[in-house]
């Protein structure tokens, strides 16, 4: 028996953002990986944008705890949804994304570069979720 448990959630924090990340499997019919994008906001650990990297229905939310604006992955389009979300990160789309969910003041504080430096370790560590719950 192993001492190692499957990691099905882990957060990294990476220039003023943070990555929160958690298999979902409380849907019914469909699962996958859930990632956060949050920030301190007033005090206040804040869901500024949601990743559902989910096998039937993938989509993401601008905003959750605000308007929560739901747009619908095209799974013909867009192929498989981890990687198009973790293409987003990396393509360095999220200030953007960031400042229209509503949070302006967050995205103009965000480090760039430390979000880069970051990306290899949100990569692996979200590819490590899904593959421990697939083994």
């Amino acid at each position: 028996m192993s001492d190692t448990q499957p990691i099905d959630q882990a957060r990294v924090d990476a220039g003023g953002i943070s990555f929160a990340m958690r298999y979902r499997d409380d849907i019914a019919g469909d699962e996958g990986l859930c990632i956060e994008v949050r920030a301190d906001i007033e005090g206040q650990d804040t869901e500024l944008l949601r990743f559902d990297c989910f096998r039937v229905a993938p989509h993401y939310h601008y905003g959750p705890e605000a308007d929560d604006e739901r747009l619908m992955l095209d799974l013909t389009a867009a192929g498989d949804s981890l990687d198009w979300t973790l293409n987003v990160f990396e393509r360095g789309r999220l200030r953007s994304m960031i400042e229209r969910a509503g949070y302006e003041s967050v995205a103009s504080g965000i480090n760039e570069k430390d979000v880069a430096e970051a990306m290899p370790r949100v990569v692996s560590t979200a590819r490590g979720i899904v593959e421990g719950r697939q083994a």
